[in-house]
């Protein structure tokens, strides 16, 4: 027969496997965001995701305190195993969510990073055709350079 905390325990679980879905949902809205260029929307989509992040964080507290109380290792690979079957199920089906938000997470920092390097790579370019770099050809001796690497262009 279960304890009162265990059945705690298994409530927190249902909710954290909710929790993760609706982490998730914001996840895929903010890779949308991004490959729309939405950057409002995405802006403000943060403080959404950042109130998911807290719910989770604050399972995995619970977590801690479950495993404290009931004599289990928190960091024990085979944490199920302590679990009844039902709440077995409900850690897979939360373990495969955290991969899949990872997943998201990882694919949508990606896409961002590239597009910001693609963005300092046309700021460059557009640094060396700025008028006010532009007249800098010579240096003080007469000899040619290239704006962005300080080089004479005969040395290079």
């Amino acid at each position: 027969m279960p304890t009162s905390l265990e059945n705690e325990f298994n409530s927190h679980l249902k909710q954290a496997v909710i929790d993760l879905e609706q982490l998730h949902s914001t996840l895929e809205l903010e890779h949308g965001y991004l490959k729309d260029a939405d950057l409002e929307a995405f802006q403000a989509l943060q403080v959404r995701k950042q109130h998911d992040i807290q719910t989770i964080q604050l399972f995995d507290a619970l977590r801690n305190q479950f495993c404290t109380h009931m004599g289990i290792d928190k960091t024990d690979p085979n944490f199920s195993q302590h679990l009844s079957l039902a709440q077995q199920d409900l850690w897979q089906q939360l373990l495969g969510l955290l991969n899949r938000c990872d997943t998201l997470h990882r694919t949508s920092d990606m896409f961002m990073r590239r597009k910001l390097k693609s963005i300092n790579k046309a700021l460059e370019i557009l640094e060396l055709n700025n008028p006010l770099t532009s007249t800098n050809l010579y240096n003080e001796l007469g000899n040619a350079f290239h704006a962005s690497t300080g080089r004479s262009l005969d040395k290079a």
